[in-house]
C-alpha cells in the first residue's frame, strides 16, 4: 500500500489563498473542498487540500513552520487527493447531540490542537482514508491522532454538504476553545 500525504490549508488564513498556494507551490495539486458545492463562491477561503507527500517541498515547508502554513494540518493517507477531498468534504458539517449543525475548521490546527490537548477522541470512521493526523504547533509538528482503521467510513457518499456525523459535547467544546474570546483583564 502506497503511503501518501496531504496538507489541509485554511484558506481564510491568507488573502487570495488559492493564488498564493499555486504560485508558492506550483508542483502541488490544489483541491478546494467547497468547489463544486452550493458554497463554491467560498472555495478560495474554504479548506484547501494539497497533495503533500512526506518528501515533498510543501511538507518540508510545513514541518519547518513556514509562515502561512504553520496552522495547517498534515494527513498521512493512502487515498488519492481527489478521493480524500471527497471524504473530507463530507466531514465539514457535523451535528451536535441536540441536532444543531456546525461547520468544522478541519484545516486549522488550532482547534484540533485544543481537542488533542484535552484528550478528545473522534467517532470511529471520522478520519476515513487518513491513518495519521499531524498538527502544526509551537514546538513543530506533532502527531495528534493515529487511525488504526482508515478504511472505515461513518458517512455515506453524497455530493451535498449535509451533516452526517454527530460529535459529542466534549469534542465540540474542545474544538471551540481556541476561538473563545479572551477574558478581559481587571486591575
Amino acid at each position: 500500500m502506497n503511503s501518501n500525504g496531504a496538507l489541509l490549508f485554511d484558506g481564510a488564513s491568507r488573502r487570495q489563498a488559492l493564488i498564493w498556494l499555486a504560485s508558492e507551490y506550483p508542483e502541488h495539486s490544489l483541491f478546494p473542498l467547497l468547489q463544486g458545492t452550493a458554497y463554491a463562491a467560498l472555495a478560495d477561503i474554504g479548506p484547501i487540500l494539497l497533495d503533500a507527500d512526506p518528501d515533498s517541498p510543501l511538507h518540508s515547508a510545513w514541518s519547518h513552520g513556514q509562515p502561512g502554513l504553520q496552522h495547517s494540518v498534515w494527513l498521512r493517507t493512502c487515498q488519492q487527493p481527489d478521493e480524500l477531498a471527497s471524504s473530507l468534504r463530507r466531514r465539514l458539517r457535523v451535528r451536535s447531540p441536540d441536532g444543531r449543525e456546525f461547520w468544522l475548521r478541519l484545516a486549522d490546527a488550532r482547534p484540533l490542537l485544543s481537542a488533542w490537548q484535552t484528550g478528545q477522541r473522534w467517532p470511529t470512521g471520522f478520519w476515513h482514508g487518513v491513518s495519521e493526523v499531524w498538527l502544526g504547533s509551537a514546538n513543530g509538528p506533532l502527531q495528534a491522532w493515529q487511525n488504526e482503521t482508515p478504511e472505515q467510513d461513518c458517512t455515506t457518499r453524497t455530493s451535498t454538504l449535509n451533516a452526517q456525523i454527530k460529535l459529542d459535547w466534549p469534542l465540540l467544546t474542545a474544538l471551540a476553545q481556541s476561538y473563545a474570546a479572551p477574558e478581559p483583564s481587571h486591575p
